[in-house]
């Protein structure tokens, strides 16, 4: 009786050590599964394009309905409690000063590119009005001191925008293209389109989104009348 108790004692102890090996297997298995699923679960829920839109960063903004927006010597905004769009749609190219006529005004939006990879700025759209790059202005210096006609050179013409340099301290020159390096920051100089209606009024919200081709856009809200 003793001698078929250890018989069945050893069957038993073989069986166990078999049930925990495929049972470990299987876990192993399992895990190893969880694993591939879960990491391409998170690149499908974790979007490129969300990280670099979260990358563009708005690091000032100046949209005063006044004079030298941006620490910019020339750029002035004429005094009429307002940032004129459709109503100075007559002559849109003029600087917003004009003696014969005025035109849409300007604001500033300073933004820096936290990622590491270049971004090209496709276009900006202000209260869903979109406003495109001013390719004719690229490798000019800015200059909004007088009217420049029709499609200017030495400042961006109506719904439009050109880039400068974050600092004054260098040369105002407007870059010669739409694209900001990684890590680098500049000042989009944008004239507001006639197109955006009604006038918009100091203390009032605007809506920025800054594309980045099909990619997710930056979106920032900011007030009329302030400067950060």
């Amino acid at each position: 009786m003793t001698k078929f108790t250890r018989k069945r004692q050893a069957v038993s102890v073989v069986i166990s050590a078999m049930l925990i090996m495929g049972i470990t297997a299987a876990g192993a298995l399992f895990v190893s599964n969880l694993i591939q699923t879960s990491s391409i679960t998170s690149i499908t829920q974790t979007p490129k394009s969300t990280l670099t839109a979260n990358s563009v960063k708005l690091t000032a903004f100046d949209t005063r309905d006044g004079l030298t927006l941006s620490a910019i010597p020339t750029l002035n905004n004429k005094f009429d409690n307002e940032l004129c769009t459709d109503r100075c749609n007559a002559n849109p190219d003029n600087i917003p000063t004009s003696v014969s006529g005025e035109g849409t005004e300007f604001i500033v939006l300073q933004i820096r590119n936290r990622n590491v990879n270049p971004i090209t700025i496709k276009n900006i759209q202000i209260n869903g009005i979109t406003h495109t790059w001013a390719s004719e202005t690229a490798g000019y210096d800015f200059d909004a001191s007088s009217d420049d006609g029709p499609n200017p050179t030495k400042y961006p013409g109506d719904g439009k925008f050109s880039i400068l340099p974050y600092s004054n301290v260098v040369t105002l020159t407007q870059r010669s293209s739409p694209t900001l390096s990684g890590d680098q920051e500049a000042r989009l100089v944008i004239k507001l389109s006639e197109n955006i209606f009604p006038d918009i009024g100091l203390g009032k919200s605007i809506l920025v989104l800054v594309n980045f081709g099909d990619i997710q856009p930056a979106k920032y809200v900011i007030v009329t009348g302030d400067t950060k």
